[in-house]
């Protein structure tokens, strides 16, 4: 990403060609992100948009000793996990989980195979239960502490660490069935 201040100050000037290209550099980062904790790519579309809006609205606030991507990551996971509790309260419990089952396992001998299975374990963390699956993103992917993983989600840090144990032994359960197909 080439995310320079002259960017940053045209956009905090109101400037759309400015706007426009930043959204082009952070788009794929910040998809990789929502992607990750959305079922559907409708969905984490929709999530981005709302995302860059208030980084655009936000981008008063940065500061330029900071790092950007950084900034912009914990705006992205605070904005999914706010999305997720407003979901929960909404809907009380309810689980996704993806149509496809184990046995429709991504199979390639061409030189897609790498991006496939990157693709089925992706799909393997959406087939999580929803709490697990955001505990083990934020824990595993985005590098957060149980206490602070507890504090966004309103649950114990031993909660916390019981869904992430819970995340890891559905997951390798999954990667033995996988590899077991190979």
């Amino acid at each position: 990403m080439k995310i320079t201040k002259e960017i940053l100050d045209a956009c905090l000037q109101g400037k759309r060609s400015a706007q426009n290209e930043l959204y082009k550099e952070v788009f794929s980062y910040l998809m990789s992100i929502c992607i990750r904790y959305k079922n559907d790519y409708d969905s984490a579309g929709s999530s981005l948009n709302s995302i860059f809006l208030k980084i655009l609205s936000n981008l008063s606030q940065f500061n330029n000793k900071d790092s950007f991507v950084a900034w912009m990551k914990r705006i992205a996971v605070n904005h999914l996990i706010d999305e997720y509790r407003k979901q929960k309260r909404e809907q009380s419990r309810v689980s996704y989980l993806d149509d496809l089952s184990v046995s429709k396992l991504p199979f390639s001998i061409h030189a897609k195979e790498a991006e496939l299975e990157c693709e089925y374990l992706l799909k393997m963390i959406r087939e999580l239960p929803v709490l697990t699956a955001k505990v083990f993103n934020l824990y595993a992917i985005d590098g957060f502490k149980h206490r602070e993983i507890g504090e966004l989600l309103e649950m114990s840090e031993n909660t916390s660490k019981w869904h992430l144990s819970q995340a890891r032994k559905k997951l390798q359960a999954k990667l033995e069935l996988f590899n077991q197909a190979i």
